[in-house]
């Protein structure tokens, strides 16, 4: 990716925009020809204004706060988060690089990622492994370049009482205080508005490691217990399928925008360079496999990739 990349998030409470004389891609969404600029408008009580600004070198995202609360409350690829991963995901593919939902560790010199659906233990996985000596890159978002190299991801990891506590954890007051307010706050509202647990960075806790060559790949999935390899299609399969559920770019409401009223923007052509990436990727690898734990002990097997760790599981996957 260029380095002169940008991508800018603006908080502007006297943002106004307007979708009149304008080209409307639905109720709330217009576009702007002479600046490339999606633009967002909702005369609610007070009006929802957004806008969404690309260029060549990056993109600028403009709202109001009114936008922020809206966001936040409706979700589904309109709330910060999701612009900029959708974002994210187009510039990355773009530049011949790929990010993936999972994370990696370096584990005896060599990388392994671990890609994975949201809340299936990637973050109990990678840090258990790094409090025993393994070197931590993320828990959430691994970026792979086409020499196979992952780069770390820095950002804090939502860590959970049970988990906190089995690693052993040491916390200030006010982090485990807020540990105990937000499960309060998970129970009352459910963890789709209120996810619980706190926030905590890995590097306060073990060594962080800044980039390294991905050797092998474990999915993992909970459920009937489970140590396999994987074929290369079922591998792709599955990557593509964890994509299009956590990272689904070109469903973001302002890529699709973007899209149809920006006939140099083809999302198509996007989306073939990152299966080519993908398809690359893993077949340059000898090692993928599949961890299914009904405990989430993923982990103990990632320790033990070996014909030990296989001969130890035999028993539970007999008929």
């Amino acid at each position: 990716m260029n380095t002169n990349t940008t991508f800018e998030f603006v908080l502007d409470n006297r943002l106004r925009t307007s979708l009149r004389q304008k080209p409307v891609f639905n109720l709330m969404l217009g576009y702007d020809a002479q600046t490339n600029s999606v633009e967002f408008s909702y005369p609610w009580i007070r009006p929802i204004c957004a806008r969404l600004t690309f260029r060549q070198s990056g993109f600028t995202f403009s709202f109001n706060k009114n936008y922020l609360r809206f966001s936040n409350l409706v979700g589904g690829g309109w709330e910060l988060n999701g612009i900029f991963q959708s974002i994210l995901m187009v510039f990355l593919i773009k530049a011949g690089l790929y990010m993936i939902h999972g994370a990696t560790i370096k584990l005896d010199n060599e990388g392994t990622l671990i890609p994975s659906f949201a809340n299936t233990g990637k973050t109990t996985a990678s840090w258990t492994l790094a409090r025993q000596g393994a070197k931590y890159l993320t828990d959430e978002l691994s970026v792979i370049d086409p020499g196979g190299n992952c780069f770390s991801f820095p950002c804090s990891s939502l860590m959970t009482s049970r988990l906190a506590q089995s690693l052993g954890l040491s916390m200030t007051k006010k982090q485990k205080l807020s540990l105990r307010l937000n499960d309060v706050k998970s129970r009352l509202l459910s963890a789709r508005f209120a996810p619980g647990g706190v926030r905590l960075n890995p590097d306060h806790y073990f060594e962080v490691c800044d980039r390294v060559k991905i050797g092998n790949v474990a999915f993992i999935q909970n459920g009937l217990d489970d140590y396999r390899k994987m074929s290369l299609d079922e591998a792709i399969t599955r990557l593509m399928a964890i994509r299009h559920f956590e990272l689904n770019w070109d469903s973001n409401p302002y890529i699709i925008a973007e899209s149809f009223f920006n006939s140099k923007f083809e999302p198509e052509a996007i989306r073939r360079r990152e299966r080519d990436f993908v398809t690359t990727f893993l077949s340059g690898l000898s090692d993928i496999y599949l961890i299914s734990s009904t405990t989430g002990s993923h982990y103990k097997m990632l320790q033990n990739k070996s014909e030990e760790a296989l001969k130890a599981l035999a028993p539970l996957v007999q008929p």
